[in-house]
């Protein structure tokens, strides 16, 4: 019988680290951590110039191939509330890679009073190693309230009065963008939850102490205002042809799942429709309309196309918006760079 080769199962016996990444050619991963207590730090000296910036991309939005912006992918579970999200985009002409992981934290089991949670992921252009992870919470709240500010401006509308239903994240940072990018001295607002409001109040008072906040019921509100924007987790429409046919602008941003509804069909007799994306018509309100055969994806004027100077005099608009993830890499890259300005940490590398 031939001799064989016996080797001893000896382990991992006291292999200094910088051998076994020699060996197995284990290169360091630099990255960056963005907390959501930090990113809202950071967002909150940087308003004005993050919104300039969004406002001059979607100016001269770049050609179709320059964007890759696939589907989001919507992953749900029987017997469970919520879902959780995939939305990754590339936008070439900025080598910009990006991919947001988020979760619609119903079940509220483990982590509580948070219904955004997950992680969204900057990725090295040519080597695809992730260089930078920031929390979503305070990220996905603030994007979302600045394309629904972005809409108002770029419609070239001007509201004497504007109103606020739903003053949670989204709200409050819709109060910042409207108050400090676009000059509103006084919002009009309303929420059901007593507790919402008082952290609403507090809030402004110490980041907006110049804006006036007035709390009136949801119908009162819109009899009072030209303009208004809900970011409510409505499960029925709020706004109908009969209560809000008069208001020169909508935005709805709430209703980002099927179970959620904030607009009823009517208001499409009386308003246009734009939207921040076709893809938009995957959720919400607008699937809904489309299933029911009342809305064409050729109806849909996206937010990049929206022209002032082609509106017609008095015309009203209906802004709706579920969050695409051009926006998300779009706040993801700003943070990335104000970060860098201001130290933010970094790991398992030589940073930046």
């Amino acid at each position: 019988m031939p001799e064989t080769c016996r080797t001893e199962n000896t382990g991992a016996r006291n292999v200094p680290d910088d051998k076994i990444v020699s060996w197995l050619r284990l290169a360091d991963e630099g990255w960056i951590y963005l907390t959501d207590s930090q990113i809202h730090r950071l967002l909150m000296t940087q308003v004005e110039p993050f919104m300039e910036r969004l406002e001059r991309f979607y100016a001269s939005w770049p050609e179709e191939r320059e964007i890759l912006l696939p589907v989001k992918q919507v992953f749900t579970q029987p017997g469970l509330r919520g879902d959780f999200r995939v939305m990754p985009c590339v936008v070439h002409s900025r080598r910009l890679k990006c991919v947001k992981i988020i979760g619609t934290n119903e079940e509220q089991r483990r982590i509580k009073d948070k219904i955004c949670v997950g992680k969204a992921l900057l990725i090295d252009y040519t080597d695809n190693h992730v260089f930078a992870l920031m929390d979503v919470c305070v990220l996905s709240s603030f994007r979302t309230a600045a394309i629904a500010c972005l809409a108002l401006a770029r419609s070239g509308l001007k509201p004497a009065s504007i109103g606020l239903c739903g003053v949670g994240r989204i709200g409050f940072y819709m109060a910042v963008i409207l108050h400090r990018w676009l000059g509103c001295r006084r919002l009009v607002c309303h929420d059901p939850d007593c507790a919402i409001r008082q952290r609403f109040e507090w809030l402004c008072s110490e980041y907006l102490p110049e804006l006036r906040v007035d709390f009136l019921a949801q119908a009162e509100l819109l009899t009072t205002v030209e303009a208004v924007f809900l970011a409510t987790t409505s499960q029925t429409p709020l706004c109908y042809q009969e209560n809000a046919g008069h208001l020169r602008f909508i935005a709805s941003v709430g209703a980002d799942a099927d179970n959620l509804s904030e607009l009823d069909e009517s208001l499409m007799r009386t308003h246009r429709l734009i939207t921040d994306s076709r893809q938009s018509i995957c959720l919400g309100d607008m699937k809904r309309w489309h299933q029911a055969g009342l809305l064409a994806e050729d109806r849909l004027t996206e937010l990049r196309d929206l022209d002032a100077n082609a509106l017609v005099d008095g015309q009203s608009l209906l802004f709706v918006s579920t969050g695409v993830a051009l926006q998300d890499a779009l706040v993801c890259e700003f943070l990335y760079e104000i970060g860098a300005q201001h130290n933010a940490p970094v790991f398992a590398g030589e940073g930046w």
